[in-house]
């Protein structure tokens, strides 16, 4: 698994996002679920409706994506919250915050595109580093603690001077 790929493997992962995280009724998803609830569509880690999700009022469903935090995730616990249950919360937050490191690395891999200076372009590179590290459930959480991901959305509010306009802009 490269640490610059970004594609949900539902296959493995551990159903995450189908227990981390909490939807309301609505357009998107026909019934309330609560943050730490297993959907209740979810057989062990498979959605037992995951064809016809979007027929079924799970339109939300069928369009999340992960971006691969999940399967990380998954494999860096080596077990399932379902085997292991006190392993609910401890892997509900890493998936929170592997969310999030996902979505850095996706901005900082399409902030490549923009006609950086060198200097910028190697600071861009050295983001992409840390977040490339070997992740663990302890790494997760001092990354959330220690202000990491807040330096770095920091360091791309400056990248605005660099993104190309378009002539309507």
């Amino acid at each position: 698994m490269s640490a610059r790929d970004f594609t949900s493997d539902c296959g493995n992962c551990a159903a995450l996002c189908c227990l981390a995280l909490a939807f309301d009724k609505g357009e998107h998803f026909a019934h309330d679920k609560a943050a730490g609830e297993p959907c209740k569509h979810l057989d062990h880690h498979d959605c037992s409706i995951h064809t016809n999700l979007a027929e079924r009022g799970y339109k939300g469903c069928a369009a999340y994506e992960c971006a691969g935090a999940g399967q990380r995730v998954t494999a860096m616990f080596g077990q399932s919250w379902r085997e292991v249950p006190k392993q609910v919360a401890p892997m509900m937050a890493a998936f929170r915050t592997m969310r999030d490191v996902q979505e850095l690395r996706q901005i900082l891999e399409a902030a490549a595109t923009f006609p950086l200076p060198e200097k910028t372009a190697e600071e861009r590179e050295a983001w992409l580093a840390a977040l490339d590290s070997e992740w663990t459930p302890q790494s997760l959480a001092r990354f959330e603690a220690n202000a990491t991901a807040r330096a770095i959305r920091d360091w791309l509010r400056g990248l605005a001077d660099y993104v190309p306009r378009t002539q309507n802009s």
